[in-house]
């Protein structure tokens, strides 16, 4: 009986370590093949962390829109950044809805992201969603044009440039080029945005101080568009004698450059610094532009961000990128 018993309990011994071997060896399920594949989500373009980078955190990026030189800067070096950090980048386009923008703003917070970069499309629109947003614990950066009061939306940290001595600079050169008296015209983004107000602020400051610096015409709402800008020259120059052109982004002054032609005797100037801008300086049809570095602004933006999540603190919560003025004396040093 006590070699019955000894010889079932060395069975069951058995049995049991064959279980525990089998589970130890077992590989995991395959993933259901019915999982859906978000096809219905907006387009994104994904950084890849680098293989063992610390972090691996989840960042949004939503751009105004993706449809000129300047965005594409931006996405480009938000997405650079994002691989050298280690952190995973979806970027987004509000094609400048500011109702998709802030819908994306909510669709991010509900798939957990840990932050989310935005350029507002409407400045005084994105307050309750990033609110929403830094309630819920996403760090909230917004870069490149500001929201209004956007430190009361508990928005961590604000990175752009100073659009003011922005337009300070490209006016003040134009101004200098023009020996102080002439004939001008402004192009102008949409209006209500943020950046665009501070530049024909840095304008009118400039301007006050040169009184037979006449603007002919109003400043035209060209939506930062080279088309809408080249239409629009077209039409000033079959009715005004202009001396100077001035834009609030390079989009516009090529557009400007498109219209009046190369070495047109018109001085031309936008802002941004980016690859057009630079091409039309080369060639003659702009004269220059002021460079703000829009991939800076992203990139410092991602830092910041990894920065806070990491547990760490900002010395400054409004992080500036500085002004250059770029022309054919100097373009070759940008290119």
């Amino acid at each position: 009986m006590k070699r019955t018993k000894k010889l079932l309990a060395l069975l069951m011994s058995g049995v049991l370590a064959v279980a525990m071997l089998t589970g130890c060896g077992s590989s995991p399920s395959e993933p259901d093949a019915g999982t859906p594949d978000n096809s219905g989500t907006p387009e994104t373009e994904t950084a890849t962390p680098n293989e063992g980078a610390s972090g691996g955190y989840k960042i949004a990026l939503i751009q105004q829109h993706q449809t000129n030189a300047f965005q594409i800067a931006v996405s480009d070096a938000a997405a650079a950044k994002a691989k050298e950090l280690g952190v995973d980048l979806t970027i987004l386009s509000s094609d400048q809805d500011a109702a998709t923008q802030i819908s994306q703003i909510e669709q991010c917070v509900s798939e957990e992201y840990d932050a989310i970069l935005f350029e507002p499309v409407d400045p005084d629109a994105l307050g309750a969603a990033s609110a929403a947003a830094a309630e819920a614990g996403v760090i909230v950066i917004n870069i490149i044009s500001a929201c209004t009061d956007w430190e009361s939306y508990g928005i961590s940290a604000l990175s752009c440039g100073d659009n003011v001595t922005a337009g300070e600079t490209e006016m003040q050169h134009i101004a200098d080029l023009l020996g102080g008296k002439g004939n001008i015209a402004i192009l102008t983004g949409p209006s209500g945005d943020s950046g665009g107000l501070q530049r024909m602020q840095g304008y009118e400051n400039i301007l006050a101080n040169y009184p037979d610096m006449v603007q002919v015409v109003e400043p035209a709402d060209c939506q930062w568009d080279t088309a809408s800008a080249q239409s629009t020259v077209e039409s000033w120059l079959s009715a005004y004698d202009l001396d100077a052109i001035i834009c609030e982004n390079d989009g516009m002054a090529v557009g400007a450059g498109n219209a009046a032609g190369a070495n047109s005797g018109i001085f031309i100037a936008g802002v941004d610094g980016t690859p057009d801008g630079f091409e039309a300086i080369n060639d003659g049809r702009i004269t220059g532009t002021v460079s703000q570095d829009g991939g800076a602004m992203a990139a410092n933006g991602i830092e910041a961000a990894v920065t806070l999540l990491s547990g760490g603190t900002l010395e400054n919560n409004t992080i500036i990128t500085t002004n250059v003025w770029i022309d054919a004396s100097n373009v070759a040093d940008y290119e």
